[in-house]
């Protein structure tokens, strides 16, 4: 099974909503494949903002997810990895999986802004800007057979 990780920053936020669009978009297709999201800097005990829960809302989605810190066993266990922006993938810089590593921005487009301590608001527009990605980075896929 293809197996895709998502990273982020304290995966509260954007990597978590972009990975339930993913997988609900996946899903409608009756296609499967792994996609998993995880942070740069992750803090104990964290949980997902209640504004990215409450914006996946939208899409019809519940958010069951607990922030997760990037592990090296993650890495090498991927097809793929998506940073949400370029600095998180040079945060990864040296890491002997950088080669399938990818930002968002090569993957979709652009670099998504943190809507971190946002109001429900920006979560939506980050949430609108994700689900535009999600549908590249789904029609990517298919084209290039993993699905």
């Amino acid at each position: 099974m293809y197996r895709l990780l998502l990273v982020c920053t304290g995966n509260t936020c954007r990597s978590v909503m972009l990975e339930a669009l993913i997988k609900d978009k996946i899903k409608k297709l009756g296609k499967k494949i792994e996609v998993k999201s995880c942070g740069l800097d992750v803090v104990e005990g964290s949980k997902v903002e209640p504004n990215a829960r409450k914006a996946m809302k939208n899409y019809g989605l519940v958010v069951r997810h607990t922030p997760t810190q990037i592990t090296e066993k993650a890495l090498e266990r991927a097809d793929t990895v998506i940073t949400v922006t370029d600095s998180h993938k040079r945060a990864l810089f040296g890491n002997k999986c950088y080669y399938k590593i990818f930002s968002l921005r090569e993957a979709a487009g652009s670099n998504v802004p943190d809507p971190y301590g946002g109001d429900y608001e920006t979560y939506v527009e980050c949430a609108k800007v994700l689900n535009a990605m999600a549908e590249i980075i789904v029609e990517n896929l298919q084209k290039a057979g993993k699905l």
